[in-house]
C-alpha cells in the first residue's frame, strides 16, 4: 500500500506571528494601566508595526489619541451591553447552538470547546472572561504558534475564528465611539486575513458571515 504523507504546514516568521497574536490579545482584553501606558508611550504601536512588518504586512495607521478617554467605559460600550447595539467579543452569540439556550447569550458550544482546550493545557479560564472571548482565543492561537502546532493552528483559525468576520460587522454598526478599540478590531481584521492566506485556509463564505452576524444581531439590538 502506498504511503501517502501529507506535508505539514509551516509558518514563516513564527515567532513574530506569536508576538502579534499576544499583542492583539492584550489590546482586546479588559483595559488596564499597562495597556494605557503602552498606548501613550508608543510602545504598543512600535511593537505592532515591527511584528506586522516581520510577517509581511504594512504598518498600521497610528492608534487614535486616548487623551481624556476612559478605556474601560469605551470597552464596555462597544463590547458589553452598556449601549446597544454593541458587538459581543465572544464566539457563542455568533455560532449555531443545539438544544436550548439556558446559558443565555454566552456559554454556548464554542465556550465549552475552549474550556476543554484550557483543561488539556492544565490552565484555568480567567474568571473575568467567557472561555470563548476573543482575547482568550487569540492567546490560544499564540500557544499553538509557539508550540509549532501549525496544522492545529490552521484548523483553529479556519473553524473557530470565523466569527471574527461578523464580529467586525457588528463593531461597524455599534453605537459606541470607542476609537481605540475600533482601531484594534481593524488591525485584527487585517492580520487575520493575512494569517489565513499564509496558512492556506479559507475565510467564511459571505452567506455564513451574514448568518452569524444576524444570529448575534438578534441578541444585541
Amino acid at each position: 500500500m502506498a504511503d501517502h504523507h501529507r506535508e505539514e504546514r509551516t509558518l514563516p516568521a513564527r515567532g513574530s506571528w506569536e508576538q502579534l497574536q499576544v499583542l492583539l490579545s492584550n489590546c482586546l482584553r479588559h483595559p488596564d494601566e499597562d495597556l494605557r501606558r503602552a498606548i501613550e508611550d508608543g510602545s504598543l504601536y512600535e511593537d505592532l508595526s515591527r511584528t506586522m512588518a516581520d510577517v509581511g504586512l504594512t504598518e498600521p495607521s497610528p492608534p487614535p489619541s486616548i487623551d481624556g478617554r476612559n478605556l474601560t467605559e469605551d470597552y464596555e460600550a462597544l463590547f458589553g451591553a452598556f449601549r446597544r447595539p454593541f458587538a459581543p467579543p465572544a464566539a457563542s452569540p455568533y455560532k449555531e447552538w443545539y438544544g436550548d439556550h439556558e446559558g443565555g447569550l454566552m456559554e454556548g458550544p464554542p465556550a465549552t470547546a475552549m474550556e476543554r482546550r484550557y483543561a488539556a493545557m492544565d490552565a484555568a479560564v480567567p474568571e473575568a472572561y467567557p472561555a470563548d472571548h476573543l482575547a482568550l482565543e487569540l492567546e490560544y492561537a499564540s500557544v499553538l504558534t509557539e508550540a509549532a502546532e501549525i496544522d492545529e493552528l490552521a484548523t483553529f483559525v479556519e473553524s473557530e475564528l470565523d466569527w471574527i468576520d461578523p464580529f467586525q460587522e457588528l463593531v461597524d454598526a455599534a453605537v459606541a465611539e470607542a476609537p481605540f478599540h475600533r482601531w484594534c478590531v481593524d488591525v485584527l481584521g487585517e492580520v487575520l486575513d493575512h494569517l489565513r492566506a499564509t496558512l492556506g485556509v479559507s475565510a467564511p463564505e459571505p452567506k455564513a458571515v451574514e448568518q452569524m452576524a444576524e444570529r448575534a444581531r438578534s441578541n444585541v439590538e
